[in-house]
């Protein structure tokens, strides 16, 4: 009988000794998620905004593409947010490129 508790017990400890090792790799993922958390929503608009693109000339879309990309690729420190939530304010911003720019922007202040 003695043999039984010491078998359920070190079940328990393996078993906890899991959970406990899974919850440091949970932690870690979501700790390198919230530090790379801007450039992959920047990313998610920007391919949002390729979609949006016509063949013929949008000067203000082109703009923010242009910010968008120099963001991605480094050329620039800071995110273009202020031209991002000017542009979803415009009249000329579609109705989905408007929510996935307000949706991605509340995600980033969030």
């Amino acid at each position: 009988m003695s043999n039984l508790w010491f078998n359920f017990a070190i079940e328990i400890g393996f078993l906890s000794l899991l959970g406990i090792l899974y919850y440091f790799y949970q932690k870690r993922r979501l700790i390198k998620f919230e530090e790379n958390k801007i450039p992959l929503v920047m990313n998610f608009i920007f391919q949002s905004c390729l979609d949006e693109k016509k063949d013929f000339a949008q000067p203000e879309l082109d703009q923010l593409i242009e910010a968008l990309d120099d963001f991605l690729k480094d050329k620039t420190t800071s995110p273009p947010i202020p031209l991002l939530k000017t542009y979803a304010q415009s009249k000329i911003c579609s109705a989905n490129l408007k929510q996935d720019i307000l949706d991605a922007l509340a995600e980033i202040e969030s």
